[in-house]
């Protein structure tokens, strides 16, 4: 008996440490993302490049231990978590990121724990209760603080693009639930991520052709090496955690990342680009931290990853 609680105490902390290098791993590709609009990468050519990279990467490590699954049920969960997680928001953060600072972008992680907790409401796995209506609305007022006029978190003509970038937790939400839905019985976590990483270099090159996008930056991808070598680092490392802890915790307790991903991500921002955000960025993520402790705290939150 003793030894079994040992067991179990030690996955839990190893748990938390992988969700925490997890969050470290994940909170820079905001900043990634602000050095490759820097360097004039069009958006779903980056996207694509960093997924078809860190794809191959992890899919010649799968062949190399075993084998690739291509069956309907797995193309069906690789390419529609590879559209949800890289191929169309990374795609709209890199563009949001044109116009706004990184560590404003980081704050979008604040919604997707919510989100995926409502997505779970919707889909009947998850119970409905007041803390989480609260953490919802905390959730909101934090958003309200960011567009609200005068301001000085978000410059002139940001606006819309940080209404668009919302979209981006909501795809992260559904991704995290369909990590779980969609994964056949039969998937390693390293598959499933070299899987979702060659699904989201799929839909990337679809949009990118249909928009008549181009791949490379105006001088030629050694002017964007940088971000786009980051980038797929983290990815490699990033979709393989992310797929090993929904496994093992569930898609609510798994997003719980996002607390310390923002932090990582206004880190990050800070560090090495320099941002200084003003004084109301830091109550809009008050309150959508808070939001998020309150809807993840509640009943409905654990008993989702059983």
């Amino acid at each position: 008996m003793h030894e079994d609680r040992t067991s179990s105490r030690r996955f839990r902390l190893a748990d938390a440490a992988l969700l925490l290098l997890a969050a470290a791993i994940y909170g820079g590709i905001f900043a990634v993302n602000r050095l490759a609009a820097e360097a004039l990468w069009p958006p779903m050519g980056f996207a694509f490049l960093q997924s078809l990279l860190a794809g191959l990467a992890l899919a010649l490590l799968v062949m190399l231990s075993g084998r690739f699954a291509l069956s309907a049920a797995h193309l069906r969960a690789y390419v529609v978590m590879g559209a949800l997680v890289v191929g169309l928001p990374i795609g709209i953060l890199v563009k949001a990121a044109e116009h706004l600072d990184a560590s404003v972008l980081t704050l979008v992680l604040c919604l997707s724990p919510i989100l995926t907790l409502l997505i779970g409401v919707l889909a009947g796995i998850e119970r409905f209760d007041q803390r989480t209506l609260l953490g919802m609305l905390l959730g909101i007022a934090g958003v309200a603080v960011i567009l609200a006029p005068g301001a000085g978190v978000i410059g002139a003509g940001g606006v819309f693009w940080f209404l668009v970038a919302l979209s981006a937790p909501l795809m992260f939400a559904a991704a995290n639930n369909c990590a779980k839905w969609l994964r056949p019985a039969d998937a390693t976590s390293a598959a499933m991520a070299a899987g979702t990483l060659l699904g989201a270099a799929a839909v990337a090159g679809v949009v990118m052709l249909a928009l008549g996008s181009a791949v490379l930056p105006p001088e030629g991808i050694a002017s964007g090496l940088l971000p786009l070598a980051i980038a797929t680092a983290i990815n490699t490392v990033f979709f393989w955690l992310f797929f090993t802890l929904v496994e093992r915790i569930g898609p609510a307790r798994f997003s719980l990342f996002n607390y310390l991903a923002v932090a990582a991500g206004i880190l990050w921002s800070l560090v090495f680009l320099g941002e200084q955000p003003g004084a109301l960025f830091w109550l809009a993520l008050l309150l959508m931290m808070a939001g998020m402790y309150l809807a993840l705290s509640s009943k409905a939150g654990p008993e989702a990853a059983q």
